[in-house]
């Protein structure tokens, strides 16, 4: 089982994340319905930012102040996710 991590030490003791949320995250930025050779929809990317940004938030237990850092996260590991299908990164063996 993970355990959340938290930036306000001893405010908030760390709870576990349950197994079926430990890869939440991941999930969300993984572009499952996207084949590498198909460009993404604008509203397709916003989507996954929420989603991805949501799971964030939830494994803090929904702490408010963090919005903002929850969101540039969640845009940088989905467009981390999107560029790793594109065709120009892919190695043929």
């Amino acid at each position: 089982m993970a355990t959340a991590t938290t930036s306000n030490p001893g405010r908030r003791k760390a709870r576990p994340i349950p197994a079926n949320k430990a890869g939440a995250v991941e999930a969300a930025v993984t572009p499952t319905a996207v084949a590498p050779s198909q460009s993404i929809e604008p509203e397709q990317r916003q989507a996954m930012i929420c989603d991805a940004a949501y799971f964030l938030s939830e494994r803090r237990g929904f702490c408010p102040g963090h919005e903002l850092d929850d969101w540039l996260t969640a845009e940088a590991e989905v467009d981390r996710a999107l560029t790793l299908c594109t065709p120009a990164n892919r190695q043929d063996g």
